[in-house]
């Protein structure tokens, strides 16, 4: 096969062409189906540009590293497809979307009864199960057990190259992110002031503690008194944080109903207390917008700049870019700030 790529004869034009060949309707199906469920996700992600070049490499690395890991029978033998290119996006999905639910069709026929069903799991389950499942026939056919025709281990090698450059890419994400938020920190003090010191009494301090355990207890159950709870607690004690998670809950909670001054303090807290959350950019995108609607527009501007500047990975991005070039301009026409 002239545009197939044989291990004993190296080639990298070979490995490149190798990837728009496949043996049948049913393998490039296959193979077509995995990039359409999982490829858009990552390029989403990535940009066009870089998941192409991804993609590529992956398809490069896999048909390498298949060649030195194959037993010598196999090494004459050309191999033809893009599965190894197509498990490097089942690895790097793997890494950067492991709690993305895949929902999963079926259908059964037990005598006379025909029905179909659903169910969803988690796409880490999944994958690592399909990881797994190649591995083994990869050590299988490496060690003579079994003979195969599909290339075990050009989907095994793909999908290594997948995981490593995903992690390399959550691991420089997130260095850059901690590293825009430490520029940003003098604008975020400038914005919201400083996170207060205040040493409390020991009468005091059991107060609070109580007070967040009860919050904490019924923040599930019943959010409208974990919030009432904790809308009183920070009148008295206005630099009171919880627990990351249930912070954000709560800040949220007081938004939804509308109590937009208690809002204001408790997502204030949330930044200050974690600057590298997550979620640190949605409480500041809530603040913009609530400063927005009380007619503070500078600060609705700074809090929306804040993302710009230095969350430029935020999911929330966009619609702050929204907001200053559109909205709060549109804002200021129809309400004139009067000197």
């Amino acid at each position: 096969m002239e545009y197939g790529f044989i291990p004993s004869r190296f080639s990298f034009r070979n490995i490149f062409t190798s990837m728009f060949l496949h043996g049948s309707l049913l393998h490039l199906g296959f193979n077509m189906w995995y990039l359409w469920l999982l490829g858009d996700n990552i390029e989403d992600r990535w940009g066009r540009l870089n998941f192409l070049i991804f993609y590529f490499m992956a398809g490069i690395f896999a048909t390498i590293l298949y060649s030195s890991i194959i037993p010598e029978r196999y090494r004459n033998i050309p191999i033809i497809g893009a599965s190894g290119a197509i498990s490097g996006i089942l690895g790097a999905y793997a890494v950067l979307f492991p709690k993305s639910r895949i929902t999963f069709k079926y259908f059964y026929w037990v005598f006379l009864k025909i029905g179909t069903g659903e169910f969803e799991i988690y796409s880490y389950l999944w994958l690592t199960f399909w990881f797994l499942q190649q591995a083994v026939y990869t050590l299988l056919i490496a060690k003579s057990k079994v003979e195969s025709s599909v290339a075990f281990a050009a989907h095994f090698s793909g999908f290594i190259f997948g995981m490593i450059v995903a992690f390399g890419t959550k691991i420089f994400k997130e260095a850059k992110y901690r590293e825009n938020v430490m520029y940003g920190k003098n604008a975020l003090i400038n914005l919201l002031g400083k996170n207060p010191e205040i040493e409390r009494s020991i009468t005091e301090k059991e107060e609070i503690e109580k007070a967040k355990r009860e919050i904490i207890e019924n923040i599930e159950e019943d959010r409208v008194y974990a919030t009432k709870i904790y809308e009183n607690l920070i009148k008295k004690y206005p630099e009171v944080t919880l627990p990351e998670k249930i912070q954000i809950k709560i800040s949220q909670s007081l938004e939804r109903q509308g109590k937009f001054e208690t809002a204001l303090l408790s997502y204030r807290n949330f930044v200050l207390n974690y600057p590298f959350s997550k979620l640190a950019d949605n409480a500041l995108f809530s603040l913009g917008k609530i400063f927005l609607q009380m007619g503070d527009y500078e600060k609705a501007k700074n809090s929306f700049l804040q993302i710009v500047l230095f969350y430029p990975y935020s999911d929330v991005y966009e619609e702050a870019k929204f907001y200053l070039e559109k909205k709060l301009p549109e804002t200021l026409k129809n309400h004139p700030i009067i000197y």
